[in-house]
């Protein structure tokens, strides 16, 4: 570069030289003289324009090499499979694999970004030493994923049989970057086919990823490609209700089994659609809680709730997941909300016990919070997974919301009956009240009653609805 720079002055010093004292001559009448310099200059300035071009395409042609690889790895990159893949011949068959170093952001802010980058280029090179004996090539996408394309057909057997050999070897071998050891997984993600190669090939990476298995070949017949599409509409719709202020809460009736009254409400989120009707939690929720949408959709929820109970005489209930617990912006605004609406005494905070509640201390932290507040607690879906009876007492809850699951047909099924009355006489003893889901009968209603159930909620007693009874309200 610095050479290049001197001599570019150099021509420029000799250009304007050459000019000068061919201003000169023409000056002092030497038009010989000045007809030489004239070509002398002339060839100077085909030198240097010359040269800059030469410069120019070397330097156009490193920036587009640069553009299709990992600076880091040195390996193509994602442009550059896009690229490859468009050249294949759509009449054969192509396989893609994607795969992602499982953990890698705990090793990145373990041992700092610059192992960190170290151990993407020791993997890369791992990878290169293990690609199937046929025209495959390797590339390296963003942050830890990488990508194998294979050109020529390539059966079922034999990629099953590649794919498991890899994730095998790569626990057994000796992974070292830095004389640091490091235990290495990968979630690997395979397709096979004409078209759609990157696409369905990272869905049964992610699909791995979830499910934990070292492996999987994206399958055909599985529509997962329909319900990933599905959820990337569902996401843009969330978006869109949040900025449309489309999330509605819905309201379902409590009845208390000793007064006949309707004493309380659930609180139920809906979306609602341009037509007018409105989405399920189930089109929605599962698709929510993968994304950052979900606070938002929550503290939307609990805003309108607050508003609409604020001027009403009864009790409310409002389902919160451990997602919304131990998230620092959803438990502030909610103290927040507490505070400013004054409605802790009439709220009922609704934990899912089928959630999988993992920190259970920081779940009793956050409800020691709420019930200064004079807040209640209840254990949604009690019965649906592990119903773990001890913690019932370390969480304070007042109330045990029986799973429907239990409820439905509990007037025709003996053994379900035995369950909950167990689940009825040991919430009794711990002084903790009971509610009675999907009760959708009159048989029902009288088989939870005679149990000694305290609540009942269900279809029978009422449907969700955007309205309160004008009962509810002072």
């Amino acid at each position: 570069m610095e050479s290049s720079k001197k001599f570019y002055l150099k021509m420029v010093f000799f250009l304007l030289l050459t000019l000068c004292l061919t201003y000169l001559s023409l000056w002092y009448q030497l038009p010989e003289i000045a007809y030489l310099l004239f070509v002398l200059s002339a060839i100077l300035n085909l030198i240097i324009v010359t040269k800059l071009y030469k410069s120019n395409t070397k330097l156009k042609n490193e920036l587009r090499k640069n553009f299709y690889i990992d600076l880091n790895t040195k390996l193509p990159n994602r442009l550059k499979l896009l690229k490859d893949t468009k050249e294949l011949d759509p009449d054969i068959e192509s396989t893609l694999i994607i795969i992602n170093i499982d953990s890698f952001q705990n090793t990145n802010n373990f041992y700092g970004h610059n192992f960190g980058d170290k151990f993407l280029k020791v993997i890369g090179e791992w990878l290169r030493q293990n690609l199937p004996p046929i025209d495959a090539t390797l590339y390296k996408f963003e942050a830890d994923i990488y990508a194998i394309l294979i050109r020529v057909p390539f059966n079922d057997y034999n990629l099953k049989k590649y794919l498991k050999k890899i994730s095998m070897k790569i626990t057994k071998d000796r992974i070292i970057c830095d004389d640091v050891e490091v235990d290495t997984t990968l979630s690997i993600g395979a397709h096979q086919g004409k078209k759609s190669l990157l696409k369905l090939a990272s869905i049964a990476c992610k699909e791995a990823k979830n499910k934990r298995l070292p492996y999987i070949i994206y399958d055909k017949s599985s529509h997962k490609e329909a319900e990933y599409h599905h959820n990337m509409m569902m996401r843009h719709t969330l978006k869109e209700a949040l900025a449309k202020d489309y999330v509605v809460p819905f309201f379902q009736p409590i009845l208390n089994l000793h007064t006949n009254e309707i004493e309380k409400f659930e609180t139920l989120m809906r979306i609602k659609k341009e037509d007018g009707t409105y989405y399920l939690p189930v089109e929605f929720l599962e698709v929510a809680k993968h994304s950052k949408i979900y606070s938002k959709l929550s503290m939307s929820l609990i805003q309108k709730a607050f508003e609409t109970f604020q001027i009403s005489s009864s009790s409310f209930s409002i389902n919160l997941s451990y997602l919304d617990m131990t998230n620092i912006v959803t438990t502030t605004f909610i103290l927040e909300k507490l505070e400013e609406f004054n409605v802790g005494p009439w709220v009922i905070f609704e934990i899912l016990e089928s959630d999988g509640i993992e920190n259970y201390e920081a779940i009793a932290k956050f409800i020691d919070q709420v019930k200064s507040y004079g807040a209640k607690i209840a254990i949604d879906d009690f019965g649906s997974g592990y119903s773990n009876f001890e913690r019932l007492t370390e969480l304070r809850v007042d109330f045990i919301k029986v799973d429907g699951s239990l409820i439905k047909n509990i007037h025709q099924n003996e053994e379900t009956k035995i369950i909950v009355k167990t689940i009825v006489n040991f919430a009794k003893e711990l002084n903790i009240k009971t509610i009675a889901e999907y009760v959708h009968a009159e048989e029902v209603l009288a088989c939870v009653k005679e149990i000694g159930i305290d609540y009942a909620q269900g279809f029978y007693i009422g449907k969700p609805n955007p309205q309160l009874p004008p009962t509810a309200s002072h």
